[in-house]
C-alpha cells in the first residue's frame, strides 16, 4: 500500500499484526513508525510494552522472543526492528520469521524497516504474503506542493498555493527539511490562519540573503544595476535559477491581472486577494503594474518560458541564461532569450 492508504487505516487504528515500512523517504517511514506506537502503547507504558531494536544490533531469536511476549501494561505491545534486511541474513533467522509469520501473536504489533528490501528472497517473499508492507518513496516535483499543502492543514492553518510552491523552491524535496521551515514558519505567522509567499520568503528566504521579492521589486522599478546585483547574490548563494523563475512569473502574472481596468476599479481587499497577495503590498504592486504596457508584460511572459526552457533543455551557464532574463524583463523585450530557443 501506499503511504496516503496507510493514513487512512491509521486514522481507524486497524494495524496488522505484523508490517513492514520500506522504501527511501525515511521522514515518512518514521512518521509511520511513530504513529504506531503512539496510537497503541500509552505513553506510560512504553518502558514495559514497547521494544526498538537495531537489525544490525540484534539476533533473530531474540527479536521473535520480544513478539512473542504478552504486554505488561496495556493490552498491546509494540517491536520495531529498525535495518530488518540486516537482522534475517542466515537461514535460521529466515526460518524463526517465517514460522512466527505463519502465527503472530495478535496482541503484538510488530513494525519492520528495511530501506532495500529484496521480495525475490526470504523472508521478504513471506512478508508480501502474510504482512502489510507500507511503501514510502519520494514524492515527484509535482506532488510536493500538494503535500506541503495538506501537511499544513493537518497543522491547523492553510497555505496559498504559491506559499507550498515557493517553500518547495527554496528547500527542495526533502520532506523532513520542509518539515523543519514549516514548524519555523508557524511560530512567525503566529496567530494568522494561511502561509503567504511573503511568509516564506520571511522566514526560509531571509537565511538565504537576497530573496526573491526584493529582486522583483527592483525588476518592478526597472533598476537594471540593482537587478543584476541582487540575482547575482542570490545565485551565488545557492538558490535555484527555476525557483527564481517561477517566483517572477507570479510576480508577471499579478502585473498582468492589475491591469485589468475592471479590477483596479474593485475594492483593495478584493483586489489583493484576486492577485494573491497581502493587501499591505497592493500599492506597490499598483505602481509597479502602472509602468508595464501590455506588449512589455507579454514579451516578459515569452523571456520567462524561453529561459526556463534553456535552462532545462541546454548547456548554457544558468548565470548567463538569468542575467538575459532579468536584463529582458526591465527593458520589455525577449529576444536575447527567444532567438536562442525560437520560441
Amino acid at each position: 500500500m501506499t503511504y496516503g492508504e496507510f493514513q487512512q487505516i491509521a486514522q481507524k487504528k486497524a494495524f496488522a499484526p505484523v508490517s513492514l515500512f520500506y522504501g527511501e523517504e525515511d521522514f515518512l517511514i518514521e512518521e509511520g513508525v511513530r504513529t504506531i506506537v503512539e496510537s497503541v502503547v500509552d505513553v506510560s507504558a512504553r518502558g514495559f510494552d514497547l521494544d526498538v531494536v537495531d537489525g544490525s544490533k540484534v539476533e533473530a531469536r531474540d527479536v521473535i522472543a520480544h513478539a512473542s511476549s504478552f504486554p505488561m501494561m496495556g493490552a498491546k505491545r509494540v517491536v520495531v526492528v529498525k535495518e530488518f534486511e540486516k537482522l534475517v541474513g542466515s537461514e535460521t533467522a529466515k526460518e524463526l520469521f517465517a514460522s512466527y509469520l505463519s502465527n503472530p501473536l495478535s496482541s503484538t504489533h510488530l513494525v519492520l524497516v528495511s530501506s532495500e528490501p529484496d521480495f525475490r528472497r526470504k523472508p521478504f517473499t513471506d512478508l508480501k504474503k502474510k504482512a502489510e508492507l507500507i511503501e514510502c518513496k519520494p514524492l515527484y516535483d509535482n506532488q510536493v506542493p500538494s503535500w506541503i499543502a495538506q501537511r499544513v492543514r493537518l497543522m491547523g492553518k492553510e497555505a496559498h498555493p504559491e506559499a507550498c510552491r515557493l517553500l518547495q523552491a527554496y528547500v527542495g524535496n526533502s520532506l523532513r527539511s520542509i518539515q523543519n521551515e514549516l514548524e519555523k514558519i508557524f511560530i512567525f505567522i503566529g496567530d494568522k490562519k494561511e502561509i503567504m509567499p511573503e511568509d516564506v520568503t520571511s522566514v526560509v528566504g531571509a537565511t538565504k540573503g537576497f530573496t526573491v521579492f526584493e529582486l522583483q521589486n527592483v525588476v518592478g522599478r526597472k533598476d537594471p544595476k540593482e537587478s543584476l546585483r541582487i540575482l547575482e547574490r542570490m545565485i551565488v548563494a545557492g538558490q535555484s535559477p527555476q525557483m527564481i523563475i517561477v517566483m517572477l512569473t507570479r510576480f508577471f502574472t499579478q502585473l498582468w491581472k492589475l491591469s485589468d481596468p475592471k479590477l483596479r476599479r474593485s475594492p483593495e481587499a478584493e483586489i489583493a486577494r484576486e492577485i494573491g497577495i497581502s493587501p499591505y503590498f497592493l500599492k506597490q504592486h499598483l505602481a509597479f503594474s502602472s509602468g508595464f504596457s501590455v506588449e512589455h508584460l507579454e514579451n516578459a511572459f515569452k523571456a520567462l518560458l524561453a529561459a526556463d526552457t534553456l535552462l532545462k533543455s541546454t548547456s548554457l551557464d544558468p548565470h548567463l541564461v538569468m542575467d538575459l532574463l532579468v536584463v529582458s524583463l526591465i527593458s520589455g523585450t525577449a529576444e536575447p532569450l527567444t532567438n536562442r530557443t525560437g520560441i
